[in-house]
C-alpha cells in the first residue's frame, strides 16, 4: 500500500507563486483565481497582508 504524504501547510506569512501547492492554497483562501494572486504578488510583494490589501479583500 502506497501512502501519499500530505505536504505541510504553506508559509502563512508569504505567498510563494513559484510553489503550485501554495499558489492553489492562497487562491482558495482569498477566493480568487491564481492569476489574480500572481498579479497581486507582482504588484504588492509577497507578504500576505500586502497581497490581501492588493486584492482588496
Amino acid at each position: 500500500m502506497i501512502r501519499k504524504i500530505k505536504k505541510s501547510a504553506p508559509d502563512t506569512r508569504n505567498v510563494d507563486i513559484e510553489d503550485a501547492y501554495a499558489l492553489e492554497f492562497w487562491a482558495r483562501e482569498f477566493n480568487v483565481s491564481q492569476d489574480k494572486i500572481k498579479a497581486a504578488v507582482i504588484a504588492a510583494g509577497t507578504a500576505v497582508t500586502d497581497v490581501k490589501r492588493g486584492l482588496k479583500t
